[in-house]
């Protein structure tokens, strides 16, 4: 599964960015496509419709909204999927080492704007396969490895 990883560089002073984690809406499979809230990454191609890490891991009763909020759904695939995220933004930007993605975070240097297309497993409804192993899931079992060949988003 092909994926866009964008590190964006929030106006003012310090050095403030925004990471994020975006599937390109081809890489969906096409029951889920019409269900995901769509947002678009910006690529040297254009603007390419997107969707959320949280969207595509969900489990398939996640898109039943009345069944989400009794089973405690809505939380643990937040959790899961910040903790995804930030398994796969650390693997491109090294300086991401917080456990869970923050809205915003500082650093003490200014590496600039980036974004990266990668490969990894495809994670199209993986909410009951990763969320067991959250506390010990590692880049490479999302299929991603240190010499994942980073490409121009």
């Amino acid at each position: 599964m092909d994926m866009i990883t964008c590190r964006a560089r929030i106006g003012g002073q310090a050095p403030l960015y925004s990471y994020r984690v975006l599937v390109p809406l081809d890489q969906l499979t096409p029951l889920r496509r019409h269900r995901v809230v769509i947002l678009h990454a910006v690529t040297p191609a254009g603007r390419q419709p997107c969707t959320r890490l949280a969207d595509v891991l969900a489990p398939n009763r996640w898109f039943e909204r009345y069944l989400a909020m009794h089973c405690g759904l809505a939380a643990r695939l937040n959790l899961v999927s910040r903790r995804v995220e930030a398994i796969i933004l650390h693997a491109i930007f090294p300086e991401m080492t917080a456990r869970l993605v923050p809205p915003m975070l500082q650093l003490d240097h200014d590496p600039g704007e980036a974004s990266h297309r990668i490969s990894g497993i495809d994670l199209n409804a993986a909410f009951d396969s990763l969320a067991p192993r959250i506390e010990t899931l590692v880049a490479a079992d999302l299929g991603l490895c240190i010499d994942n060949q980073r490409r121009a988003a």
